[in-house]
């Protein structure tokens, strides 16, 4: 869940659109002034609809379609995480870390989570000594 609900947000943007003042607005409602830019971006680029959070998982193709823009027109994470509707710079930025350091292979969405172990394993868990086994191991085993 979100920290900030979609209303209080779109309260801030009308408030900054109405008298201006990143930093004002920011201290007026007790936030980070970089989140009153962030909300406006967003706001501005897709409306109310840009306020609610989204938790998505993007193909591949659709990251490198972010990382080829910024490169094209030349902007930054955050006007390109506004322009495509991504909620937070960050991740762009981990988008753009990730291609650098291993091409669009790195950009693939992995899985989340404690990978299952194999039967071998467990197998091989089951046969071992209850008191030989590791707390990681005893947990595997329940």
């Amino acid at each position: 869940m979100s920290k900030y609900s979609k209303q209080f947000k779109l309260k801030v943007v009308k408030e900054f659109l109405k008298s201006g003042g990143q930093r004002r607005v920011a201290h007026l409602f007790a936030v980070n002034h970089s989140q009153v830019r962030d909300w406006f971006l967003a706001y501005q680029a897709h409306g109310p609809g840009g306020l609610t959070p989204d938790h998505q998982r993007h193909p591949p193709q659709f990251k490198l379609e972010v990382l080829q823009y910024m490169t094209k027109h030349q902007v930054s994470a955050r006007p390109a995480a506004a322009h495509f509707g991504i909620r937070s710079m960050s991740t762009v930025l981990r988008w753009q870390k990730l291609y650098n350091e291993g091409g669009i292979t790195a950009l693939a969405n992995r899985q989340r989570g404690q990978q299952p172990m194999s039967q071998f394993n467990i197998k091989a868990l089951l046969k071992k000594p209850v008191s030989e086994l590791t707390p990681a191991e005893l947990r595997r085993r329940l």
